[in-house]
């Protein structure tokens, strides 16, 4: 089975090749925010939440931040399978 950890670790090598930065959040005073920052060359910043494949699923607080970032023009993304980078950074 794919791990959390094991599709974040993709992300961040896909994001590098690709020349982007990406970092991992810390959201103090914030529970249930996205997991990751990433910027590509020519493309809007997009925030990532990562989930693993199988039984991940998002909890009501990360539907109700996800939904509250992207009503204010932030493009929010959930990866849930290691097929789902090259989709997402695209």
């Amino acid at each position: 089975m794919t791990r959390e950890r094991d599709i974040e670790r993709a992300l961040v090598r896909a994001v590098k090749a690709a020349g982007g930065e990406v970092r991992k959040l810390a959201w103090i005073g914030r529970r249930a925010a996205p997991d990751r920052l990433v910027k590509l060359p020519g493309k809007q910043p997009m925030f990532i939440e990562l989930k693993r494949p199988k039984n991940g699923r998002l909890s009501k607080l990360q539907e109700v931040e996800h939904r509250r970032l992207r009503a204010v023009g932030l493009d929010v993304r959930v990866v849930w399978r290691m097929e789902d980078i090259e989709g997402v950074l695209g």
